[in-house]
Formats: structure tokens, sequence, C-alpha cells
């Protein structure tokens, strides 16, 4: 569909020989018969002092026919050498094939293109050369400073345009190199998490399995549950907050099962956000912060609440618990440092890790960009 956008793109890929033109290829072949035309247009204005006026329409259609002959001749030119060449390999050309290609063939057009416009317009263009080879002359330099032109616009923007695609190149490396970074903390997150847990969960298990094998049953359950979860996050850059939770709530049920009645929690998210897309493991560093510098130390234990909500384009999980508050001890929250920087690299500004100490307890705020995924 043809809109001001797509024209005025496929106008600069013309006026740039750009390797991807934009819009349909007719819209190439329209350009250059339209800078022919204008082309054309200048010519006559020129020579129209030099003439009898009433000559002008005459004199605009002679030059009409040699601008399209020759313009058309070129363009071709250039379509044919890209598409033999490479247009890739044209805008990694050294400056001396630069000089070949970008001079060489305006040169070509243009005697090719005078050749045919002349013949159009039913000239002998061989005895106009045996005749009167001044005109002959004044062709090849016309040629020669219409190549030169040609050449300094084309060189300089396949210069601007490797330039540029350089420039790319290096933003998508950079990219790269980030969400490289942005992975491998995550793996290196995932690491600290699951050996302790891992282990301490499977004591656990064996511990109960001959005094209360069903709370053993339902602790294999629920940790095959988490690990089959971790695994399938490890594995993404983007989860929904309904596998998130699922995640935190088979984390949780563990923990419930470890600590009994010192342990309970609820998980307010509202359906509409089930889909909502968030970076795998967003939640649990928060809900472990709670667990181990609230929760765990106190002799009585404590109750957790996870809740989110979401207001305009923003997401907002929030992790509050009724434990000791948040430790000062060196070492303490280093998950939530790591999780700051990990949603720093990954949205910038616009998410934000708030720690509020209550009058009893803690609550962690996180705020992201409200995006929504499909599950399927």
């Amino acid at each position: 569909m043809l809109n001001v956008a797509v024209l005025r793109q496929s106008w600069l890929c013309w006026w740039s020989f750009s390797v991807r033109p934009a819009g349909p290829n007719w819209l190439q072949i329209f350009w250059t018969i339209l800078f022919n035309t204008a082309i054309a247009v200048v010519l006559t204005v020129i020579a129209w002092g030099f003439a009898d006026r009433r000559d002008a329409v005459r004199l605009f259609g002679w030059n009409f026919v040699i601008a399209q002959s020759i313009g058309l001749t070129i363009h071709v030119l250039f379509e044919a050498g890209g598409y033999f060449v490479g247009r890739e390999r044209v805008e990694a050309f050294s400056t001396r094939a630069r000089v070949l290609f970008f001079a060489g063939i305006p040169i070509v057009g243009c005697l090719i293109g005078y050749w045919i416009g002349l013949s159009l317009l039913g000239v002998d263009v061989g005895r106009i050369v045996r005749g009167a080879p001044r005109v002959a002359v004044a062709i090849v330099m016309v040629s020669i400073i219409f190549s030169t032109f040609w050449y300094r616009h084309l060189s300089g923007r396949t210069r601007l345009a490797r330039a540029e695609a350089d420039s790319e190149r290096e933003r998508a490396r950079v990219g790269e190199l980030q969400r490289q970074a942005t992975d491998a903390q995550l793996r290196s997150l995932q690491a600290q998490i699951e050996p302790h847990f891992l282990f301490n969960t499977l004591a656990n298990v064996v511990s109960l399995i001959d005094s209360a094998p069903d709370k053993a049953r339902l602790m294999l359950e629920r940790l095959i549950e988490l690990l089959r979860a971790s695994l399938a996050a490890s594995r993404s850059e983007r989860t929904t907050l309904g596998q998130e939770t699922a995640l935190i709530a088979a984390y949780l049920d563990i923990l419930r099962i470890r600590m009994g009645n010192r342990l309970s929690y609820t998980i307010n998210v509202p359906p509409l956000l089930m889909s909502a897309g968030v970076p795998p493991l967003s939640l649990q560093p928060l809900v472990e912060n709670a667990i181990k510098h609230g929760l765990e130390p106190k002799l009585d234990g404590g109750h957790l609440n996870v809740t989110a909500s979401a207001s305009s384009d923003t997401l907002r999980l929030e992790v509050e618990d009724d434990g000791l508050g948040f430790s000062p001890r060196p070492n303490a929250g280093v998950g939530l440092s790591n999780l700051r920087e990990r949603m720093s690299s990954l949205y910038g500004e616009q998410a934000r890790l708030v720690i509020e100490e209550l009058p009893s307890g803690t609550r962690v705020s996180l705020t992201l960009p409200l995006t929504t995924i499909d599950a399927r």
C-alpha cells in the first residue's frame, strides 16, 4: 500500500542507490523518469534564452527524449551492475573500484543514451560523428561531466550507507552482548538458587519418608513442578506472570512443608494479568529474600503476600512479609541487587525496584512495563 512514508523511503533509496529499495520496484523506474523529466525542463529553460521562444515545445521534446534515453539507460546499467556484481559487494568496493563503477557506468550510459535518443529523433548519429567531430567531442565531454557528478553523489552515498551499515552491525553486536550478559546473569542467579535449595529439599524428603510419607510425596511433586518450571524459564527470554506465579506457588509449597505452621502465604494475581510478560525468575528473588531474611529467622514465622496490579502501561509486583524486616548484614539482599541489575539491563529506567520497611516486616515492589504474551 502506497503512502507518504513509503514514497519518501522509496525516493531516498533511489537517490542513495540503496541495497534494498523500498516500495514496489516500479517506483524506482518512476523516480528515474521523474528525475529525467526535471533535467529536460531545466535544460529547456536554460536553452530558451538562446532560441526562438516559438520553438520551446520542440526544444523540450528534444531534451525530454534525450534525457529519458540517457537516464533510463544509466538506470538499466546500474540495475544490471548491481544484479550481476551484487550490491553488497558494490558497497564494499575500494576507491578505485568505486571510480570505475560509479563513473564508468554513467559515461557508457550517456554515450549509449545519446545514440538511442538521437536515433529516436531521426538523427543519423554516424553522419554527425563523421561530419561534425566537434559535436561528438561535446557529447563525450558532457558525458564525462555528468558522470563526474554522478560518481561524486553515488560514491558519497555508498560510503554513507556503508558507515550506516557498520554502525547498525555494531549496535546489533552490542545488543547481542547485552543479551548474552543478561542470560549469563540469569543462569548465574539460577545456579545460586537451585543447589542449596535442591539439597535441602531432598534432605527433607528423606527425613519425611518414614515419618510422614504423604508429606514426602507432596514435597517431591512440588519439587518436580518447580524444577520443570525453572528449566522452562532458563530456556526462554520471556515468560508470563501466570507461569511465574505457578513457579512461586510450588516453591512456597515446598517451604511450607519444611517450615510447617510457621509459614503461610497468599498469591493475589488478577486473571487478566496472568498473560502479562515478565522476565524469568523475576518474582522468585523477591520471595526468597522475604523468606530468608524476614520469615525463616523469625521464631514463629509469619505470612507472605504476593500481589500484582496494573495501571496504564505499568505492571507492579509486590512481595510483603511480616517478618523481621530487611537485614543490614553483609550479603543480605544479594538476590535483589542481581535482580535490579538484570531489570535495568532489560528495561532501563522503566524498571524500578523499591524496598520499604514496614512497622512489621518488609515490602519489596518491582515495577515493569506492561506487556502481554500469548502463552499457548
